[in-house]
């Protein structure tokens, strides 16, 4: 094959011109082959919350719009910015509140760091070519969201010469990622989890309701973490305690509505049978994207019985919302994990030594408005640690333990 000249192909090029067209052509060949082409992603969806609007600057190439860039707009420290990596899987709304709680966290302790944001859209090649990447551009720390990230730094890059935060992922102990919760991984990874010790919640659901007999377990049963974090454990500890449970599954995020209306009824009409009053009997939302976005469906189809979930954000304003959620927010996960990253640059701590971080007490959130409909009692201990309150209106009152001004 002949090679082109670019600059006869096109005529009357200036010396100007031509300086622009290699630039032009160097950009193509580096976006062609950088380990982001193939993605197919972008990182758009990921923007500041107006706090972090005042504090932070972020751009996004138009030939690389897979990496969000993020620097401080206002000189906090006279120290040179450290450089963090921060690796999504895909687009959620949870990465969003996490990213903006980790800015929040290190411009209140005015420590200056400047940040990469990639979302490798699943992709483990896209994955481990940018922890080759950091590697040598000189990164100081790997910050990870979400469960497959999380996975990804676990299977590539235990011991990488590079400290690693994970955060808002499911439990690593559970999922065999590090031994306990108290020895910490020994390894360059510093890990938190979103889950709440299956023993805490259990004390908790036995407050709610003494006399449970029955549980509707909705989950997808695709989400390889969630099954085994939350379902399994579960359903094991339910069978434990002589409780029958009814499994609720969907796909996909994509199939659930659909898949939700025709099952769950099926479920519903089992449950009324066999507790006619459904007095001894709730339904477990689990941390499923595609369960607890779907909460409207779920709530119109389980009219009479409590829905109690893993997840603060599935208790809501209205009255489509679980009545009570026992877990933990992103927010205070991704706060953790931020000091944890501070503990580790500022500090000078070795990741490996940091035990699994856990948000204790957990993230309690009460729905007044749905528990009156139901005539469920809230134990009034649930109300004094509660996180989250909505009102007998179904309307915020408490946000992070703070009341709220009307």
């Amino acid at each position: 094959m002949k090679s082109i000249n670019f600059f006869k192909v096109i005529p009357k090029q200036t010396a100007k011109s031509k300086f622009w067209l290699v630039c032009l052509l160097t950009i193509g060949v580096w976006a062609a082959n950088s380990p982001f082409a193939a993605a197919n992603a972008n990182i758009n969806w990921m923007v500041f919350s107006d706090v972090n609007k005042k504090n932070w600057s972020g751009h996004i190439q138009s030939y690389d719009p897979a990496r969000l860039f993020v620097k401080s707009s206002i000189a906090v420290t006279d120290s040179t910015p450290k450089k963090i990596l921060v690796i999504v899987a895909k687009k959620s709304g949870s990465y969003k509140l996490a990213l903006n709680k980790l800015l929040e966290v290190f411009f209140q302790e005015k420590y200056a760091a400047e940040f990469e944001v990639v979302n490798i859209a699943g992709s483990e090649e896209v994955g481990r070519a940018l922890l080759k990447q950091a590697q040598s551009q000189g990164f100081d720390l790997v910050f990870t969201m979400g469960s497959e990230s999380a996975a990804l730094v676990h299977k590539y890059y235990t011991n990488g010469p590079l400290p690693v935060v994970t955060s808002i992922n499911k439990d690593p102990v559970t999922l065999g990622q590090v031994k306990s919760y108290t020895e910490g991984s020994g390894t360059n990874i510093a890990t938190t989890t979103l889950n709440v010790p299956m023993d805490i919640q259990l004390n908790y659901l036995f407050q709610l309701n003494p006399k449970l007999k029955h549980v509707v377990l909705l989950y997808n049963r695709n989400h390889k973490q969630v099954v085994a974090t939350e379902v399994k454990p579960f359903r094991k500890a339910m069978i434990g305690q002589g409780i029958r449970v009814i499994d609720v599954t969907v796909d996909s995020r994509d199939e659930a509505r659909e898949q939700l209306e025709k099952s769950l009824p099926n479920a519903m009409d089992l449950l009324r049978e066999i507790d006619p009053t459904l007095n001894n009997s709730l339904v477990w939302v689990t941390s499923s994207t595609a369960i607890f976005s779907n909460l409207d469906i779920v709530s119109q189809h389980s009219t009479g019985v409590a829905l109690v979930s893993t997840n603060p954000n599935a208790v809501k304003v209205g009255g489509e919302s679980a009545v009570v959620a026992i877990g933990i927010d992103r927010r205070n996960n991704a706060h953790l994990a931020a000091i944890y990253a501070l503990r580790i640059l500022r500090d000078k701590e070795n990741p490996g030594d940091l035990e699994v971080g856990v948000v204790t007490p957990p993230d309690i959130a009460l729905n007044f408005k749905v528990a009156r409909e139901l005539g469920l009692k809230i134990p009034f201990t649930f109300l004094e640690g509660a996180s989250f309150v909505y009102d007998y209106n179904g309307e915020l009152v408490r946000s992070f333990g703070q009341n709220v001004q009307p």
